[in-house]
């Protein structure tokens, strides 16, 4: 069996892998077997639970009798790991289960990848000597192929699906605008305001969208469009690094609402009429956020921002909130 479907088409790359690994993890001893002796620490003993894309952590095997958590990340691009996301797992883990011994794995497309983040857990005043954080590239895992017997069943299952993680992998090196120089703090903050939205407006759905320059947040299947977009200047050559963002602390960038009548809205006429009042005025003042002048078919405002990362987060969510909650009607 090839298992090439898991990883093609619209399904999310990471989740895909994640369940693939899961279910090596869960149903092939063997597996889990080489995991930990590869890296080098005895495997806990008893039954082993194993449940995906559980508060937010991508795996996570549970030893009731030993009293061990193991966390797995699995990352498949270089700057997709989010600054602190193994201290905030590790702290969340720590706080619901107090009495466990806590293993943080990350797996990672290249050796170099995630040695800052495995440092900052370790270094966390909160990390305890018991607990232990590794690192573990795909190619490492990968050899696992190698060592399973020619009759095993699932060898080709296996083999097909190590040979699809490495597709992805190959892909997002080639990236044209890859999350390195600045722009894994900006992916960040987008993704924070993109889930602050979806809590707050839970019957909205949301889409992701990023550019050279920016990371678009947008409604979908609405009458009425709205972005929520986080902008920044770039080098002018690739891989267009961005200018102004240099840490989690100083960080100058562009943020803008704007929203237009969408396809949808066109083919309702309540939605079509109101829309045409708002034109005629020209401009829309939104609570909170500020006027909104049009251009063309859009209302746009936007603003400049500097601070950390947390100020412009929530100055952005705060914007996005305000224009979503004043044309929720609309939507």
């Amino acid at each position: 069996m090839n298992p090439h479907f898991f990883f093609e088409g619209n399904l999310s790359r990471e989740e895909s892998v994640s369940a693939f690994l899961a279910v090596l993890l869960e149903q092939h001893s063997d597996f889990r077997s080489f995991l930990f002796n590869t890296l080098e620490v005895t495997e806990p003993q008893g039954t082993c639970r194993v449940t995906i894309e559980e508060k937010e952590v991508d795996i996570r095997l549970d030893y009731p009798s030993d009293k061990v958590t193991v966390l797995i990340e699995n990352k498949l691009r270089p700057g997709s790991l989010q600054v602190n996301q193994l201290v905030r797992y590790y702290q969340s883990e720590l706080k619901q289960n107090p009495d466990s011994r806590i293993l943080s794995i990350l797996a990672v497309p290249s050796e170099g990848t995630g040695t800052i983040e495995a440092s900052r857990l370790v270094a966390h005043d909160q990390f305890r000597p018991s607990d232990l954080v590794y690192k573990i590239s795909w190619r490492l895992l990968t050899q696992f192929c190698d060592l399973m017997q020619q009759e095993d069943p699932n060898r080709e299952f296996v083999r097909h699906g190590f040979a699809s993680i490495f597709k992805i992998i190959e892909s997002a090196a080639q990236e044209k605008y890859p999350l390195l120089g600045g722009r894994e703090i900006a992916h960040e903050i987008a993704q924070h305001v993109l889930a602050a939205l979806k809590q707050d407006f839970p019957d909205t759905r949301f889409g992701f969208w990023r550019g050279k320059d920016f990371f678009d947040i947008y409604t979908i299947g609405t009458d009425i469009t709205v972005y929520v977009d986080l902008a920044f200047r770039v080098e002018d050559k690739s891989p267009y690094k961005p200018l102004e963002i240099h840490d989690g602390h100083h960080i100058i960038a562009i943020l803008r609402t704007q929203f237009g009548l969408s396809a949808k809205g066109k083919r309702n006429a309540a939605a079509r009429e109101k829309w045409v009042a708002m034109c005629q005025n020209g401009a829309v003042g939104i609570l909170s956020s500020g006027k909104h002048k049009l251009e063309g078919r859009w209302f746009k405002h936007e603003v400049t921002a500097s601070g950390d990362a947390t100020l412009v987060e929530r100055q952005l969510a705060d914007m996005g909130r305000s224009v979503i909650s004043n044309l929720h009607d609309l939507l």
